[in-house]
């Protein structure tokens, strides 16, 4: 059996495909915008933060405090946590607000994610 296709069901075959192929990475990229999960890692790192921000008054206790959360949010599987962790490991040696902005948007992202102070 011989399968003949002629030039327009070609063309419906490779829209439709398109099409899939498409929706397939609008799917993808969605799911790598939002907030993610808290999983163990990114819940540790939260809490390490949340648990030293009041402590870490100058810039050796932040550093301290930086190193800390940036070992626990290394294994996390949550982009926006490892990011705004790195960030904030950045900013733990700059002046009190850049280390206070880097610190609410490592909260934000914890609270994004289903993580809440304990």
């Amino acid at each position: 059996m011989k399968l003949k296709l002629n030039r327009r069901q070609i063309v419906i075959g490779a829209v439709v495909l398109l099409v899939a192929v498409a929706a397939l990475f609008a799917s993808r990229s969605d799911q790598a915008e939002g907030p993610g999960v808290a999983d163990d890692a990114a819940t540790r790192a939260c809490t390490d933060f949340a648990g030293g921000y009041g402590d870490a008054k100058n810039k050796t206790a932040r550093l301290s405090l930086a190193d800390r959360v940036m070992e626990s949010s290394v294994e996390t599987g949550n982009d926006a946590i490892r990011d705004r962790a790195a960030e904030m490991g950045r900013s733990a040696n700059e002046t009190d607000r850049v280390w206070k902005t880097s610190g609410d948007a490592l909260i934000n992202a914890c609270e994004d994610a289903g993580w809440r102070q304990p």
